[in-house]
């Protein structure tokens, strides 16, 4: 129910018709997080206004941790970081 669906929408839905769902959701999700993060820096610079600290959208928003994350650029990469996981 995560998604909106109900389990009878679910079970009579493709695979790719769920992976395609779930895109929209999640994109959905982002686009509504960019606007409660936009309206959240702007009520926080009002509340500070002239002590210095200025925030922005990035500050107050869960996805903008996960657009900039950084993974592996090539195999040999890859291939390092696997050997590190083995470790553990």
């Amino acid at each position: 129910m995560v998604m909106g669906l109900l389990p009878d929408q679910f079970w009579n839905m493709t695979l790719r018709e769920v992976i395609w769902y779930n895109n929209g959701f999640v994109r959905r999700n982002k686009m509504m997080w960019d606007h409660t993060a936009s309206l959240m820096a702007l009520h926080a610079n009002i509340a500070q206004q002239g002590k210095g600290k200025r925030f922005s959208p990035n500050d107050f928003n869960p996805y903008s941790d996960l657009d900039n994350a950084e993974g592996v650029s090539n195999a040999a990469e890859a291939q390092e970081f696997l050997e590190s996981l083995k470790q553990f």
